[in-house]
């Protein structure tokens, strides 16, 4: 009876393997809907340059940031295989920047009762709450995907995307650890995560040496460039201030900041994207 059962599981049981399946990751600054951005820098005329890239780069998270309500529905429409979960930071609805999370519904399945935004501040929960000296509402969308098919099929991944105040360093801090909480009481805490986004703080920055001190995070990158474009297309050495973090699940990864630009020295917005790389081990 016991034998039979043991197989039972084997045969019915989604499969769990100890080691990451491949994965592709974006954060993307893609720079708000702003009247008083001319010439390349306007909305209308990098907006196909911007979805172009994330479909080009097979992404199958991507973690958005400085996105108005219109600009969300054009990296929607530029992106027919993806769906989105994400609110308005101002009023939880449409309203300010969204950091929305885009995830190929072909691949992943979003859990309906393990998703949402939270604001950074000491009253999460409040929408467009701010406590801590934030210049803007800062939030914070999560949510846990399930895989659809695959070796891995049922394993699940938590992915938090964000955007911290430009500056408030008490604020960047506090909101470092009002995500290392989140993280930490998560429902399914066996699954992975991610915590991505446009933290306006480098690896030097005591908000996010808290983090990867934490050893609840990881940093894959080996290279030092800037994530700040100052809307040119060539990439700098310096540090970035966009990241994309692993639970210690992703042992082996790859982070690197990507240039896209119109071939003709001016970047997409005034971030360069950054992209995680996790191959089959």
């Amino acid at each position: 009876m016991i034998r039979f059962f043991a197989a039972f599981l084997l045969t019915f049981s989604p499969v769990f393997s100890e080691k990451a399946p491949p994965l592709t990751v974006i954060s993307y600054n893609i720079r708000n809907d702003n009247q008083g951005d001319k010439g390349p820098r306007n909305w209308e005329g990098r907006k196909a340059l911007l979805a172009t890239y994330l479909l080009n780069h097979k992404a199958s998270i991507i973690g958005l940031q400085e996105v108005k309500h219109n600009q969300l529905l054009d990296m929607a429409k530029g992106l027919p295989n993806y769906a989105y979960i994400g609110v308005g930071r101002d009023d939880g609805k449409m309203a300010g920047e969204f950091s929305p999370i885009f995830y190929d519904h072909k691949i992943w399945r979003l859990d309906a009762e393990e998703h949402g935004t939270y604001w950074l501040s000491d009253t999460p929960e409040v929408i467009a709450s701010r406590t801590w000296g934030n210049y803007h509402n800062r939030i914070c969308s999560w949510a846990r995907f399930i895989k659809i098919s695959g070796p891995d099929k049922g394993s699940a991944l938590y992915v938090y995307n964000t955007h911290w105040d430009h500056r408030s360093q008490p604020a960047r801090l506090k909101s470092g650890e009002l995500m290392l909480k989140k993280v930490k009481t998560r429902k399914h805490p066996e699954d992975p995560y991610l915590v991505m986004g446009d933290f306006n703080a480098t690896t030097e920055n005591p908000a996010i040496i808290q983090f990867l001190e934490s050893g609840l995070l990881l940093d894959h990158a080996t290279k030092k460039t800037k994530s700040s474009s100052r809307w040119k297309e060539a990439l700098e050495a310096g540090l970035r201030i966009d990241h994309i973090f692993t639970s210690p699940f992703y042992k082996k990864a790859i982070l690197q900041v990507d240039s896209n630009g119109d071939g003709k020295g001016n970047a997409a917005s005034d971030h360069h994207p950054v992209r995680l790389r996790v191959s089959a081990e």
